[in-house]
């Protein structure tokens, strides 16, 4: 039987490579830069949370699947993403300074983003989608309970 947290770390691992890849494919195409693409990222983000949580409800864990231990795996998938993500990112901008002033030219900010500021943004934006894109998923995928309605008596 596998662990949870196995399960967690290796979709949430799995997810981060999707956002760095298409991070990696951007800055090929050019388009870097272009910080509404960023929109994208939660295309990826909702991916790899659905399939986390999808995966989890098929597959036998020392637990009960339920609506709440779903949202859990999904958010601490999106954290595991988060984290790892965040830690790119920092790292990438902290090596290529050339890069950051491209995104700071056009930000009124311009004092306040560094390193640092820059993959904490991007930790609070995929903790705050990765817990929405888990509600959502869990609405989908939760177990629903029909209970028939008993016929009215005809009068």
């Amino acid at each position: 039987m596998e662990s949870i947290e196995k399960h967690i770390i290796k979709y949430g691992l799995i997810t981060s490579l999707g956002l760095i890849a298409f991070f990696f494919l951007m800055k090929v195409l050019g388009l870097a830069q272009v910080t509404e693409l960023r929109m994208l990222n939660a295309i990826i983000m909702f991916a790899g949370v659905y399939l986390a949580i999808r995966k989890f409800k098929k597959k036998k864990f020392t637990f009960e699947f339920n609506y709440f231990s779903g949202i859990a795996a999904g958010f601490f998938t999106a954290m595991v993403t988060a984290v790892s993500f965040a830690l790119f990112v920092g790292g990438y901008v902290h090596l290529n300074p050339d890069f950051l002033a491209a995104i700071v030219a056009d930000n009124p900010r311009k004092e306040f983003l560094n390193p640092l500021t820059s993959a904490m943004f991007i930790f609070i934006e995929a903790i705050g989608s990765g817990f929405i894109f888990s509600l959502i998923s869990m609405q989908y995928l939760k177990n629903d309970v029909t209970i028939p309605l008993s016929k009215a008596s005809e009068a």
